[in-house]
């Protein structure tokens, strides 16, 4: 059991540490947020959604391809001297095999969403799938090493540079061709800086046995994140088939404001499964976590996340152009079960803490179909506004999350999350529907009689001050 004592310095040390996390992932943002508006307004709704289209479809491959060896590779209590070798030939083999495949595959895609022009697109990109292999598999050893200060600095400068080209040469009028270009250079000086970094000595031949062995573990870490990233699918497989490409971008921003401006939700989850592992052989001590960490979850994106759809008639328009304005439409269910997401993601990274990885890739492979069938009925009838909607359709699948954190430390208190997403979808729903001054009076009223209400809501930023004030040991 633990003691009062060891629970509240451990509540200090994450607080502390979400407070830093804070302030490194604000100002690492501000500058992705800058150069989307200016791509996006040059581009227009149709151009920036072959941008979109092609960037999900990578996404998905780099996220797939690596079968989860980076994992192992970093959370394997030991490994043999040559496994950074190993893996690196791996990745060379398969990246090559794949960048092969898929060069002769991209007509399909053209053929399934109607969109000749990705076919092109995605040719030039196929490269960058083997670049970025062989660049995570030195920056895992980085991380493995703890050397985090080197992995930020190379992912940083590395982002940097697809914005110094990107952007220049949308201004210049290369179209969808400048943030192409801007991320063939991102991913080329990724793959070198990193080798700099951790140079790995190159090999084409790896031991089988080690390799069987390090998929079994790495897809059982990753397993459930596969079947997620389907997700990223979702807008140039069903979206630009069945609405177009003006509205695969018009997803694409709504889902990009939605990521950014709920961008804090991710300093919650990078410290949630390394400290309520910690609490595992305390059931009690487990489900109040989850209780409180759901709360701070939802503090931290749904006041974000309804300010702006108050203000968002006349932001985007002003910073993205009267074409984006549908966007706002979108955005607001976008946002509603990027919320709620958040909230539960508390119970994610429980059930992951406690290897419980079967429950997290049911849950996803639930709301992945529930997704996917209710875009394919949706889009063709409400256009880009299906997607928002089929985001909804989705949200019972919560429910599984919901029984599988009550098997393993009993249901978690939704009494505070439950009035937070009350008082955030009021005026996150309404917002681009009433003039401004109506919808943030309606904000300002929700969240007064949401803090009157709830007492321990109200005690939040005095934790947070008191977790900021307390020297770090």
């Amino acid at each position: 059991m633990h003691t009062n004592q060891s629970l509240k310095t451990l509540k200090n040390k994450v607080l502390q540490g979400g407070i830093y996390l804070t302030i490194r992932q604000l100002a690492a943002s501000a500058l992705s947020l800058v150069s989307v508006l200016v791509i996006a307004r040059v581009l227009g709704p149709e151009n920036y959604g072959v941008v979109v289209s092609a960037a999900f479809i990578l996404y998905f491959t780099f996220w797939t391809a690596k079968c989860g060896l980076d994992v192992y590779s970093i959370r394997q209590p030991t490994l043999p001297k040559d496994a950074a070798e190993q893996i690196l030939a791996f990745y060379n083999t398969v990246g090559i095999g794949l960048c092969v495949l898929l060069w002769f595959a991209t007509p399909l895609v053209g053929a399934w969403t109607g969109q000749s022009v990705l076919v092109e697109v995605l040719r030039w990109l196929v490269p960058v799938i083997w670049l970025e292999m062989v660049a995570s598999a030195s920056i895992a050893m980085m991380e493995r090493e703890l050397r985090f200060p080197q992995v930020g600095l190379v992912e940083t400068l590395a982002q940097v540079s697809n914005y110094a080209v990107s952007v220049p040469l949308v201004l210049l009028n290369w179209g969808y061709w400048g943030p192409i270009a801007g991320f063939v250079v991102q991913f080329t000086l990724l793959a070198v800086m990193a080798s700099v970094c951790y140079p790995i000595a190159w090999r084409w031949r790896w031991q089988p046995q080690f390799i069987s062995s390090a998929l079994r573990s790495g897809l059982a870490y990753s397993g459930s994140n596969l079947i997620w990233n389907f997700k990223t699918l979702t807008v140039p497989l069903v979206v630009s088939r069945l609405g177009g490409l003006e509205a695969a971008g018009i997803v694409g921003i709504a889902i990009r404001l939605s990521d950014q401006l709920g961008m804090l939700r991710i300093v919650i989850a990078r410290l949630s499964i390394s400290t309520l592992a910690k609490l595992l052989g305390d059931t009690d001590a487990l489900r109040r976590a989850i209780s409180r960490g759901i709360i701070y979850q939802g503090l931290l994106v749904g006041p974000v996340f309804a300010l702006f759809s108050c203000c968002a008639n006349w932001i985007v328009p002003l910073m993205f152009g009267k074409s984006w304005l549908p966007s706002t439409q979108v955005f607001t269910f976008v946002a509603l079960a990027t919320l709620l997401y958040t909230v539960f993601n508390m119970h994610i990274s429980a059930l992951y803490a406690a290897g419980h990885n079967r429950d997290v890739a049911r849950f996803n492979a639930i709301y992945i179909s529930l997704f996917w069938l209710a875009a394919w009925l949706l889009l063709p009838v409400l256009g880009a506004w299906g997607y928002g909607v089929a985001e909804l359709f989705a949200l019972p699948s919560f429910l599984a999350l919901h029984f599988s954190i009550t098997r393993l430390c009993g249901a978690p208190d939704y009494g505070d999350a439950i009035c937070l997403i009350i008082a955030t979808a009021i005026p996150l729903l309404a917002g681009p529907w009433l003039p401004f001054y109506i919808s943030l009076s309606l904000l300002v009223a929700s969240y007064s009689i949401l803090f009157l209400a709830r007492p321990t809501l109200r005690s939040i930023p005095l934790e947070l001050y008191a977790a900021w004030k307390t020297p770090k040991s």
